[in-house]
């Protein structure tokens, strides 16, 4: 009798313990989403239809017309971001925004990595990446595509960052057809290919390397979107119904070179889109764009069309297929209409698309991945969460990549340490809202070092300042009026100049930040040269000085390097603008005083020294016009400002 009412107790108890369960996983499938980043590479902004029906200016069909049907779906059933930007103009940095929530400057990760399996550089590791947040949350973790954030085991792979799976490559890039990297990694292994450029490694799966028995078929080798495809939605059917929710990054590397389809399926486009070829061989956009007119031979220009003719529609058949396999993902989704209703898909592009000889089209932006301008860093994005979009919008203000990090946390119902640093902010309310994520003008920010300059902007809905090629102007846009840069603004606003320094202000404060911060790796830095190994060209330029001119960049004293919490001194200096004489009274009694004014390059051009009794007066009037630092140095303080010569 007692072992049948301890047997009974027992069933009784598993069954409440099973109810229980079952209502905790209800709960938890019920409050949290399931969340879903798919990231595109090199994307063109005027490559998906979501973004060329809702442009004002209508798309040029001579540039060749890509039907997105399946990820148009998604963005025309959610919310479409049309002022998105990501926090740097090319790939690693990107990333490494997008995964930490800072902008890459201020971790020195502002250059790719070098793409060397060898390589055991990578984001400093108390950097905490949003995915560790998420998993910690409880949340089933993966990545698939491409890392481009490190190679050392146990430091820097996905698996050290809080992802549970990973399936992809590390490194920068792939090829799409397995034969065409396998081989040179067999090769290495034999001992006749030295070189370890991970763009010939095998995909990788967790910590290993896949065996290339398992996607190669000779003849009919497997296409890499639709590999990582398929494994994402191996993933999908079998977290879906677990009693955590799942997170997935799904990073492709299309249709980031090399340019690659399979030839049936270019066939296939062409077949599906028969005018696209003639178009785009007849557009002006290409037979008049400088790669083409500074040709001057015939033949070679004629061939040199063909030949982006030919990219533009391998490019065209790259994203066809990209946004066919995500709607393969979408339908393992809607399977379960609960899980699909329930999941958050945030599509975005890593920066802007790569132009003519890579295929992409960017209008009707200007410029294209690495600029500064909007065709750098201006992307297609959309997010789709059916449970809680239920009223499909275009949401016209600015967001940034830097916003993934907190709006996915928050959404995973993790917790965002005080004392991290993000850069970005939680905007799915706002979004849903319709309403501004930064109503009081915080600005965001773009900048990428050349040789010896930076090129920068700085964006506050809806203006955007820009400078470019080191001793330029800042110039203003409205870019929503004038989403191609082709207006400046400055001189025509009546408040133009007081929008531009204002905006230069917030800059000032934001690179105050870590103006000090040198890069922690250059990309492609020690590549063999004709006379053996070669460091990166910026390399000896952030070494001397010239890099990174943060000062001259935004003109402000305060940005010299080195100069940090000053002593200032008590004067008045005066006429400032002036044409002439700078004069200087002193405030408080002073023994020695020295007067430096020191031009945007670093170079210093008039010195001056005196007492309280003989007080400097300075003759500025040969000097050409622009701004000039003064650095006034008084017992032992010393003080730095801006002078303006008209």
């Amino acid at each position: 009798m007692l072992k049948k009412l301890h047997t009974i107790f027992k069933i009784n108890f598993l069954l409440l313990f099973s109810i229980c369960n079952y209502g905790q996983t209800a709960q938890t499938k019920a409050t949290k989403p399931n969340i879903i980043v798919i990231l595109a590479d090199d994307l063109g902004y005027g490559d998906v239809g979501f973004n060329r029906a809702t442009n004002t200016a209508s798309f040029p069909v001579d540039r060749g017309v890509i039907p997105t049907p399946n990820i148009d779906a998604l963005a025309n059933n959610g919310i479409i971001c049309k002022n998105a930007h990501v926090a740097h103009p090319f790939c690693g940095p990107s990333r490494a925004a997008i995964l930490t929530g800072m902008y890459p400057h201020r971790i020195g990760a502002q250059y790719n990595l070098p793409n060397d399996i060898t390589s055991t550089l990578g984001i400093p590791t108390n950097e905490t990446y949003f995915s560790t947040l998420v998993q910690e949350a409880n949340y089933n973790t993966a990545a698939f595509g491409k890392w481009h954030l490190g190679f050392a085991e146990g430091l820097y792979q996905p698996l050290d960052k809080g992802f549970d799976y990973f399936f992809g490559f590390l490194g920068g890039g792939k090829g799409y057809f397995e034969s065409g990297y396998e081989d040179l990694f067999y090769r290495r292994l034999g001992g006749s290919n030295p070189t370890t450029n991970e763009y010939q490694d095998p995909l990788q799966r967790n910590r290993a390397y896949v065996d290339r028995a398992e996607f190669s078929n000779v003849g009919d080798e497997d296409y890499l979107t639709d590999v990582l495809t398929n494994d994402a939605i191996q993933y999908v059917a079998q977290n879906k119904l677990k009693a955590d929710p799942f997170f997935m990054y799904l990073a492709y590397n299309a249709p980031h070179t090399p340019l690659e389809a399979p030839q049936s399926e270019i066939a296939l486009f062409k077949q599906n889109n028969p005018d696209f070829e003639n178009l785009v061989r007849n557009s002006t956009y290409i037979t008049e764009s400088n790669p083409i007119t500074k040709i001057k031979d015939a033949d070679a220009r004629a061939a040199k069309i063909e030949e982006f003719v030919q990219d533009r529609i391998t490019y065209a058949t790259m994203v066809t297929n990209l946004d066919t396999n995500i709607g393969k993902l979408v339908a393992e989704l809607k399977k379960d209409p609960t899980v699909f209703n329930n999941t958050v898909i945030i599509f975005l592009s890593d920066n802007g698309g790569y132009t003519y000889s890579k295929g992409a089209v960017n209008f009707p932006l200007d410029a294209l991945k690495g600029s500064v301008l909007e065709g750098g860093h201006k992307v297609p994005m959309f997010v789709h969460w059916p449970n809680k979009i239920t009223t499909p919008s275009i949401y016209n203000y600015q967001v940034s990549s830097l916003d993934l990090y907190p709006t996915i946390v928050n959404l995973a119902g993790g917790t965002l340490s005080n004392s991290k640093i993000i850069d970005g902010k939680d905007i799915m309310d706002k979004l849903i809202a319709g309403e501004d994520v930064r109503p009081n003008g915080e600005a965001t920010y773009i900048m990428r070092p050349q040789n010896g300059f930076h090129n920068a902007a700085v964006m506050s809905y809806p203006w955007k300042i820009v400078k470019t090629g080191g001793k330029g102007k800042w110039r203003l846009f409205n870019v929503v009026n004038d989403p191609g840069e082709t207006n400046d603004v400055r001189k025509a606003e009546p408040d133009g100049e007081q929008i531009v320094q204002k905006l230069l202000d917030q800059a000032v404060a934001w690179c105050k930040e870590f103006k000090n911060v040198k890069p922690a790796w250059y990309d492609n830095d020690g590549e063999d040269g004709p006379d053996g190994p070669v460091g990166h060209p910026h390399s000896g330029m952030w070494d001397d000085g010239t890099l990174p001119g943060y000062d001259s960049l935004f003109e402000s004293p305060e940005l010299v390097l080195g100069l940090e919490d000053l002593k200032k001194v008590n004067y008045t200096l005066y006429p400032n603008p002036t044409p002439d004489y700078l004069n200087i009274n002193f405030n408080s009694p002073i023994s020695v005083v020295e007067i430096q004014i020191i031009s945007t390059t670093g170079a210093i051009v008039r010195t001056v020294k005196g007492t309280d009794e003989n007080k400097p007066r300075i003759n500025v009037r040969s000097l050409p016009a622009g701004t000039y630092i003064v650095r006034v140095k008084a017992d032992g303080k010393t003080t730095i400002e801006k002078m303006i010569k008209i």
